[in-house]
């Protein structure tokens, strides 16, 4: 991980930043939320234990977000699995394989810690820094997903 760049859970006081991201032309074709809706689901997703926004923040903010979501399972034992999707770096970011790889990296050790067998993607953005930076963190490969090594 880069020394000035911290990953972690998104708090309530990121929402600006998020949306800012979010609203790039890069994401979602600069199109916006209107700012009270998007506080009404962004309160949604801080309340819900099994919905994340994870942050990469630098000095600067807010440089690159992924959402993660665990599903609870009654296939596998009851076991979970980490859903990730929104994957949103910022084209300003000229490190972005790294911090992909580190946000990656995080929401990999944090779905362990909720009991998860697999990672499954589903982003319409950074598709090749999704499969490489995946495979650099020792995921397997299975279909459609990534299986957590065991």
């Amino acid at each position: 991980m880069f020394d000035n760049i911290i990953i972690r859970k998104a708090n309530e006081s990121d929402l600006e930043e998020i949306l800012a991201l979010i609203n790039s032309p890069e994401a979602d074709n600069g199109t916006a939320m209107e700012a009270r809706d998007a506080n009404t689901i962004y309160q949604s997703i801080l309340d819900d234990p099994n919905y994340f926004q994870i942050v990469a923040s630098s000095e600067d903010g807010i440089i690159a977000i992924v959402t993660l979501v665990i599903i609870m399972q009654m296939t596998h034992e009851g076991s979970t699995t980490a859903y990730i999707t929104d994957l949103i770096v910022s084209q300003s970011c000229s490190e972005k394989p790294a911090i992909v790889a580190d946000l990656l990296k995080y929401v990999s050790e944090l779905s362990e810690e909720y009991g998860c067998y697999k990672i499954t993607f589903q982003n319409d953005y950074h598709h090749d820094l999704i499969k490489s930076s995946g495979q650099e963190l020792g995921l397997k490969k299975g279909a459609g997903s990534f299986l957590l090594p065991s």
